[in-house]
């Protein structure tokens, strides 16, 4: 059951540049749904309200409000600081654009761990999820500097607040797939495929 959704905003990072994938991540078609349109309906029951960062005003498509990076080209630490700038809740969850298997559950339990923290991040296998985590409004001042100071990567910046880290290994809500980010052609089919398989 979850906590407090009224106090939770739901930010959505789609301003990354894509180089990889040679256009906008947010906006490919997956199963003839943008991959944007699968974190939106698993974040609707979970939060208050959802907001985009992009610089891409097709985003608008959505019906949701979007706000644009005031600091470019430094990855997704501007769009968190966006984020942080412009949010009216003490909790926010910041999830990247291209993940299109997280679930409202998995969101649920992020939400309500992270209670006493200013960060609270899943860590799997080892490894730290900084685009699928809970951020508080209080970090706003000290993120805003450490960008100011020239420190850009999100786990450079992190380790300067009260982390949780929620290991989500044994955890049966987690598996690979929740934490897929498309970066690429090959994550992409990879995806396709799995949509394939789950629909079979």
């Amino acid at each position: 059951m979850l906590k407090n959704k009224e106090n939770i905003t739901g930010y959505i990072l789609a301003g990354g540049r894509s180089s990889r994938m040679g256009e906008d991540k947010g906006l490919i078609l997956l199963n003839r749904k943008p991959i944007i349109s699968y974190v939106i309906n698993q974040l609707k029951p979970a939060v208050d309200k959802i907001i985009i960062v992009s610089n891409n005003i097709d985003y608008a498509q959505f019906g949701y409000e979007v706000i644009t990076d005031t600091i470019k080209n430094i990855g997704p630490s501007a769009g968190i600081l966006a984020a942080l700038n412009h949010t009216d809740t003490e909790k926010n969850l910041i999830v990247s654009c291209d993940m299109p298997f997280i679930t409202t559950d998995t969101i649920e339990c992020i939400i309500n761990k992270s209670n006493d923290y200013q960060i609270a991040v899943p860590v799997y296998k080892d490894k730290y999820e900084p685009m699928f985590a809970i951020y508080s409004k209080e970090c706003l001042n000290r993120w805003e500097e450490l960008i100011m100071n020239g420190t850009y990567k999100m786990i450079d910046i992190i380790n300067h607040f009260s982390v949780l880290k929620v290991n989500v290994d044994n955890n049966q809500l987690f598996n690979d797939s929740i934490f897929i980010n498309i970066n690429t052609k090959d994550d992409y089919q990879k995806a396709l495929d799995k949509l394939v398989d789950n629909s079979g």
